[in-house]
């Protein structure tokens, strides 16, 4: 179901994005029609745009349906800012770089860690 749903939504988003193609594809696929029925030109005795006005003005219609499309901004906003002044102070132990590997910050829940985590048991 999922698969399904996926493919018809990649599928509808090919068509909306390639709009263009599918407009200039129909024109020439009925240009003699277009050009004997819809073009502008048509009762000239010499036809030059043979429809070329007809496509014209159907891309023109498209484009004005994409500007048309309202623009979705989103909202911008911080999901989360720590002030370093509002943490209190605390000294670290020793100035050595090997005993910056010892200290535990008392943000960290390591002492529950050992509550909650429970390995799986291997039955024999």
């Amino acid at each position: 179901m999922k698969r399904l749903l996926s493919i018809l939504l990649l599928c509808i988003t090919l068509l909306q994005s390639t709009g263009n193609c599918w407009i200039v594809a129909a024109f020439y696929l009925n240009r003699n029609h277009i050009a004997e029925t819809l073009c502008i030109n048509r009762f000239d005795r010499i036809p030059v745009c043979r429809g070329a006005c007809f496509l014209d003005s159907q891309l023109s219609q498209q484009e004005r349906r994409e500007e048309k499309a309202p623009d979705i901004k989103y909202k911008e906003m911080t999901l989360f800012c720590v002030h370093i002044a509002d943490l209190p102070e605390q000294s670290l132990p020793g100035k050595n770089i090997s005993s910056l590997q010892l200290y535990k910050s008392p943000y960290f829940p390591h002492l529950y860690t050992q509550q909650v985590f429970k390995p799986p048991v291997q039955l024999a």
